[in-house]
């Protein structure tokens, strides 16, 4: 088996870096290897490839690279990654791009250093010096309770409003530029700011879904698309068998959450209940949303899928689950193993109550699992 490329830089945002100890080995691999970019998508900083490599690339068109950037300016950039030796990265993008290799480009967003100026800077070249980007999605900076350099500062509700109104003022003053509709802010800074998320079909293809762009407004229109679906269903008595809207607004349920979580299901039972007086059926027991705080990594951390498990147990434990017909906890913070962040298997919640149900992060299964 071929090993993995380990990156060398030391960002100063790196999450693998704020993680607690003692945790399985393989979350603190830092891989910086464009074969894991292109078969899995992961985001690499070119700061680790050889000539050779490069040749490769280009030879057997291994495409779609996923690229870290961050910022062009030679200075911050030896802030950002910690190393002063970055200036390469920068020139094989290029020969990347000169030679029709496909990127997806990253930018974390750090207050205070590759924002404002760097940022309007770093998005000037790439959409304009370069013809083979397919999308620039931009993210905040992540801060665990584990972080001990004091120059990150997280984001909150006023910085995250302003990048919002930037990006929207940008992609609309370079409006003839196909490029700039390819700048992309993740669902966490509509999150913090309490902004509506874009619609899907701003996402184009959501070549960066699972960097968290556009998962929010995706999930959305899937649950929508799905319960007007059922509606037409009830009206034209097409269900061979019982409502499936009759079933979710009869059954008890709970939903295991993240904080950021809640706020997207927050919208889709307001849609949910529409749907329900449409139909002229009572919610006759309310579906509760049950947000886990993400004590494990810190106030900061909100996203579901660095739920702990030890978190999302406390929140059962104390909780009385006797009350509800469906217990739906998110797939997505389980690994391919099966297992959470902090080790817990995935069947210690599932021999918990045997109404504890694993949901996949997409609407329609929300939705059948509420039917039951």
């Amino acid at each position: 088996m071929k090993k993995i490329k380990s990156c060398k830089n030391n960002c100063i945002f790196c999450f693998i870096a704020q993680l607690p100890e003692n945790l399985r080995p393989t979350l603190y691999v830092k891989d910086d290897d464009y074969i894991e970019s292109f078969s899995h998508g992961n985001f690499i900083t070119l700061t680790n490839v050889s000539k050779k490599d490069i040749e490769n690339i280009i030879k057997f068109k291994i495409e779609p690279l996923h690229i870290s950037v961050h910022s062009f300016n030679l200075d911050i950039r030896n802030i950002l990654f910690g190393n002063s030796k970055t200036a390469c990265a920068i020139d094989n993008l290029f020969i990347l791009d000169k030679n029709n290799v496909r990127t997806n480009i990253q930018i974390v967003l750090c207050p205070g250093i590759n924002d404002e100026e760097d940022l309007e800077n770093t998005l000037n070249i790439l959409t304009g010096s370069f013809k083979k980007i397919q999308s620039i999605g931009i993210v905040p900076v992540g801060i665990t309770k584990y972080n001990i350099n004091p120059v990150l500062k997280p984001y909150d509700k006023n910085s995250s409003t302003k990048i919002i109104n930037y990006i929207n003022s940008y992609r609309q003053n370079n409006k003839n530029n196909p490029f700039a509709k390819k700048v992309y802010l993740s669902d966490e800074f509509y999150l913090i700011a309490g902004n509506d998320f874009p619609g899907s079909k701003e996402y184009g293809r959501f070549l960066q879904i699972q960097n968290g762009i556009g998962k929010s407004a995706d999930f959305l229109d899937d649950f929508e698309k799905e319960i007007r679906r059922l509606e037409i269903k009830h009206f034209t008595g097409k269900n061979p068998f019982e409502s499936t809207l009759k079933k979710i607004s009869r059954n008890a349920s709970l939903i295991i959450t993240s904080e950021y979580g809640a706020a997207v299901l927050e919208k889709c039972l307001a849609l949910l209940k529409i749907v329900f007086k449409n139909c002229c059926l009572k919610d006759q027991n309310s579906i509760e949303l049950q947000p886990v705080k993400n004590i494990f990594f810190g106030g900061n951390v909100k996203v579901t899928g660095l739920l702990s498990g030890k978190d999302v147990l406390n929140i059962l434990d104390c909780s009385d689950l006797s009350k509800y017909e469906n217990i739906l906890v998110p797939e997505i913070i389980f690994n391919h193993d099966g297992l959470t962040l902090d080790d817990i298997n995935i069947n210690v919640f599932k021999n918990l109550n045997p109404r504890i149900k694993i949901v996949k992060d997409n609407g329609k299964d929300m939705i059948k699992n509420l039917a039951g």
